[in-house]
């Protein structure tokens, strides 16, 4: 009995080494992030800087506020993380003390959430807010309300949200959880969008009726008191997004990634010969189409042709086009790092080929990149000179098809042991 209640008072302790553990484990780290991608860190900044300064000085009659405003702000709103530093071994050792956790441990991470969701759209109000005022699709509906009671309609719709996604995690059915989710996400949208553009006090009292609808809806399913599978997952996704993150700039250890189907990518491994010189290069293939690097990097370069293709103004085209290509081939040479399984050594395959198949699977995924993001930039920039656009197709394609896979080919010291 004295066990299991020394047990309870260290769960607090318990959960805040594991955070300080990740903590130290990841900020050394930055330092070789800050001298490898400082630059293209820089320069997005700038660009970010400049183009929020440039929509605010001189405001194009088109500009799109109302999408813009809503598709933001509602994404923020659904973004809803929460961090309980679970492991997979605390389903042994934590779960005779489960109510103990839930109180001690999970719900003083679920306030925080909650404060640290309602922060988050309060600040990407406050960033918008000047937008919302001078774009001329919104003028109008911002001078008929009081900002300060949107920007504080919104804090309360972020805390929502987050309770929300808390109640989600605790649901039984996984079908009906992603449901829910997803009514989350929609009624979330339709919430920021009234908040946004109809009459205000109305709004206010739909968004009040909406979110005290869901919270009634979200309790009636069966729940678990604490969603271990569900936590610990997230968890190690969390961990597995800040590694890979990481390992664009530096070697660093690596989670255990989830293997995702990406039926409609997946298929192009197959078109690979099936002979014994290309099977290195079919491993390759299929670890990239199916992992987690892959989902980041088109992810990735699909908002940079996104962004490219909504500004359409050369100059500005061209710095995202040199960002996307720049930051996706980093994302490219996590493919280097993979390690296979160990029985894969019994395989009879030369090892010496393993490094040339990566590197030749990183140059196809990162040219490809490069071209498509080089057509969504450089094809709607008409008064534009082609001659410099044909330069940074050179310098795309000489930094994904040539600088990146050597750096990929290179052996490193862990080579040895595989």
């Amino acid at each position: 009995m004295n066990k299991e209640r020394r047990s309870r008072e260290e769960l607090p302790a318990l959960r805040a080494r594991r955070a300080d553990e990740f903590r130290k484990e990841v900020v050394p780290y930055f330092r070789y992030v800050l001298q490898s991608g400082g630059l293209v860190f820089s320069a997005i900044a700038i660009f970010l800087i400049s183009g929020y300064v440039g929509l605010l000085t001189d405001m194009p009659a088109g500009w799109p506020a109302a999408a813009v405003g809503v598709a933001g702000l509602a994404i923020v709103a659904v973004y809803t993380p929460l961090r309980t530093y679970l492991q997979p071994s605390d389903t042994i050792f934590l779960l005779p003390l489960e109510t103990d956790l839930a109180d001690t441990v999970i719900r003083p991470r679920l306030r925080r959430a909650i404060v640290a969701a309602g922060a988050r759209l309060l600040v990407a109000f406050a960033a918008f807010a000047p937008l919302y005022v001078r774009a001329p699709e919104t003028a109008s509906a911002a001078e008929a309300r009081p900002l300060w009671a949107v920007g504080l309609a919104f804090v309360l719709l972020g805390g929502c949200s987050s309770w929300l996604a808390w109640q989600e995690r605790r649901i039984v059915a996984a079908a009906l959880r992603r449901f829910l989710r997803l009514l989350r996400w929609l009624a979330v949208a339709v919430m920021t969008a009234a908040l946004l553009l109809k009459p205000f006090w109305p709004a206010a009292a739909f968004a009040a009726l909406c979110c005290l609808l869901l919270a009634l809806v979200v309790r009636l399913p069966a729940r678990y008191e604490v969603p271990w599978e569900a936590l610990i997952a997230e968890e190690g996704a969390t961990r597995r997004r800040w590694m890979r993150f990481l390992g664009w700039f530096v070697d660093v250890k690596t989670e255990q990634a989830k293997p995702a189907k990406r039926d409609w990518i997946a298929w192009t491994a197959d078109l690979l010969p099936r002979r014994s010189r290309s099977a290195w290069t079919y491993l390759y293939a299929k670890t990239l189409v199916r992992g987690e690097a892959f989902g980041a990097f088109w992810r990735w370069n699909a908002l940079m042709a996104a962004l490219a293709l909504f500004v359409q103004q050369p100059t500005i085209d061209l710095i995202i086009y040199a960002v996307g290509v720049a930051a996706g081939g980093l994302q490219l040479t996590e493919l280097g790092r993979v390690r296979f399984a160990e029985s894969a050594a019994a395989v009879p395959l030369s090892a010496d080929k393993r490094r040339p198949a990566a590197a030749a699977v990183s140059r196809a995924a990162g040219t490809a990149a490069a071209l498509l993001l080089w057509l969504a930039a450089a094809l709607p920039a008409r008064p534009f000179s082609a001659g410099a656009w044909l330069i940074a197709l050179a310098a795309g394609l000489l930094w994904s098809g040539w600088l990146l896979p050597r750096r990929t080919a290179r052996p490193d010291e862990d080579d040895d042991e595989d």
